[in-house]
């Protein structure tokens, strides 16, 4: 499945008897076309949508390419979609294995929010200080936590 932001593609084989396929084939979809069809397993492929948009983020951003395990579920599907800026760049939620969470990412090579804010070079010292208070604020609407 790979997910490109409200559009859905769904690539598979046709099953054999063993089990194995014997053609390629996909199918497009948009999200709400997706919940329309199967909407019993409405909040299912949320989960399962989010967690390919963060891999597609991994991909085209961060670099990393682990898998998000069920501990990413204290994140908001509509905090994985949001980006935040920081010192006037603009950070997204990825899925870093090391830390078993999402961090935020920087979109231009800043790496995590909160290493890059202190130590950001051409800001002065009160603005790397503000810098780790919109850091710090990010990621408590991040994670939903007062």
């Amino acid at each position: 499945m790979t997910v490109n932001n409200n559009d859905v593609l769904v690539a598979y084989d046709s099953a054999t008897s063993n089990g194995m396929g014997e053609k390629n084939a996909s199918v497009n979809y948009t999200k709400a076309e997706l919940a329309k069809e199967y909407g019993q397993y409405k909040d299912t492929l949320d989960q399962l949508i989010a967690t390919g948009t963060m891999h597609a983020q991994q991909r085209d951003g961060a670099g990393s390419t682990s898998s998000a395990s069920s501990s990413s579920a204290s994140v908001s599907q509509e905090a994985l979609n949001k980006t935040y800026t920081i010192m006037g760049h603009t950070f997204k939620p990825v899925w870093a294995d090391d830390y078993k969470s999402c961090i935020l990412v920087g979109t231009d090579g800043e790496g995590e929010a909160a290493e890059w804010a202190p130590n950001a070079i051409g800001y002065s010292v009160e603005e790397r200080k503000q810098g780790m208070e919109q850091a710090s604020e990010a990621y408590k609407e991040l994670y939903g936590k007062d």
